[in-house]
C-alpha cells in the first residue's frame, strides 16, 4: 500500500514536470515504441475511434531500460488534456505495482512516466527505448542438479515475431553483460533460442513462446544445456512473479 501511495505521489510529479515539458519531436508510426508494443499503436495509429481522439497519451517506466510495460489514454467526453494524461500516468504506476518488486532485476528506480502526447514527444528522444527492454529470469540447474536462477535485464530487437532472426543480450543488474542468444521465430508467437552465458561456459537451446495479457505481455523460453538440465529463460515478468509463475523446473 505504502509502495503504491510513493509512486502514485511520484507520478504526480513527473506529470506536473512533463505539462510544461517542450516538445521533442513527431511521433512515427514505424518508431520504435511502436514496433516494442504493436497493440498500443494499433490503437493509436488505426482505429479510428483512437486514432481520431483530440487528446492522446503513452506512459512507460523510465528510464529505457524499464520500458517493459505501457498505459495509454485517449479523450473520452469532456476530459481535458491533464485529466487524459493523469489517467496514463495512473494506469502505468498501477500495472507497475501490480507486477511485483524490481529490485532483482534492476538496480536503478523504474517510474512511469508520460512520454509522448498527442503524437509528440515530451522526452528527447535519446532517452526513448530504442530497442525492447524487459526485466528477465532464467532458471536453470548446474552439473551438480542443484536449482540456479540468474536475472536482470534482456535487450532484443522489437520484431520477435516479424524478423526471421532476433538476437538479444542479458545484463545482470549490474549493468554487465553475462549472456547473448538469438531467437528464431517459426510463427508469429513461437520458434526457436539459442542462448549463451558467462563467455560459453553456459549454454542452451529450446523452444520460445510469446504470452500476451495477465499478469503481462512475456515471452517463455524453455530448452536444454548441452549436459541435458533444464533451462527456463523468462522475459517481460519481475523475478519474483516469473519464480512465482515458471521457477520450478
Amino acid at each position: 500500500m505504502i509502495r503504491t501511495i510513493v509512486i502514485a505521489l511520484i507520478g504526480i510529479i513527473c506529470l506536473g514536470a512533463s505539462a510544461g515539458a517542450q516538445s521533442y519531436g513527431k511521433a512515427e508510426r514505424r518508431d520504435p515504441l511502436f514496433l516494442r508494443f504493436p497493440e498500443m499503436a494499433d490503437r493509436y495509429w488505426e482505429r479510428s475511434e483512437t486514432s481520431n481522439a483530440s487528446s492522446k497519451v503513452v506512459a512507460v517506466p523510465m528510464p529505457k531500460q524499464c520500458a517493459f510495460l505501457y498505459a495509454d489514454a485517449y479523450t473520452r467526453g469532456q476530459m481535458s488534456p491533464r485529466e487524459v494524461q493523469e489517467t496514463a500516468l495512473s494506469s502505468c504506476n498501477r500495472r507497475l505495482a501490480e507486477l511485483g518488486p524490481l529490485g532483482e532485476n534492476y538496480t536503478i528506480d523504474c517510474r512511469c512516466q508520460v512520454v509522448l502526447s498527442n503524437e509528440t514527444y515530451i522526452v528527447p528522444r535519446e532517452m526513448l527505448p530504442d530497442d525492447a527492454y524487459g526485466p528477465v529470469s532464467i532458471f536453470y540447474r548446474d552439473d551438480r542438479g542443484n536449482m540456479a536462477r540468474l536475472s536482470g535485464v534482456a535487450r532484443y530487437g522489437a520484431l520477435i515475431g516479424r524478423d526471421r532472426s532476433v538476437t538479444f543480450t542479458v545484463e545482470n543488474p549490474r549493468g554487465e553483460q553475462v549472456c547473448n542468444g538469438t531467437m528464431t521465430n517459426e510463427g508469429p508467437a513461437n520458434g526457436q533460442f539459442s542462448l549463451s552465458c558467462f563467455g560459453g561456459k553456459f549454454g542452451s537451446r529450446g523452444s520460445y513462446e510469446s504470452k500476451t495479457g495477465a499478469p503481462n505481455d512475456h515471452i517463455i523460453a524453455r530448452g536444454q544445456t548441452g549436459r541435458g538440465q533444464p533451462v527456463v529463460m523468462v522475459i517481460g515478468l519481475p523475478a519474483q512473479l516469473a519464480t512465482n509463475t515458471y521457477g520450478a523446473i
